[in-house]
């Protein structure tokens, strides 16, 4: 019932894939520097969690920054 649900429902989403690409390749990357640190599966947890919120945090920012650039342009004219 939940899978028919969503399927139901996610065309009406939009989708954007900097959304999944900008915080999984912050995540991978966290990955990468907390292995290379300290090689352990709890460096590898903890590497991939902040790498993926300061990634969501990132785009968030960038989404937020163009949402104000579009709001302070004037709207066109009525024809």
């Amino acid at each position: 019932m939940a899978l028919m649900l969503i399927l139901t429902l996610a065309p009406g989403c939009p989708f954007n894939p900097a959304q999944i690409v900008i915080p999984l390749a912050y995540a991978l990357t966290g990955l990468c520097i907390a292995l290379l640190v300290s090689p352990t599966l709890t460096a590898a947890v903890v590497g991939l969690v902040v790498g993926g919120i300061l990634g969501a945090a990132v785009y968030n920012n960038s989404l937020k920054q163009e949402i104000q650039e579009n709001s302070s342009q004037p709207p066109a004219p009525a024809k």
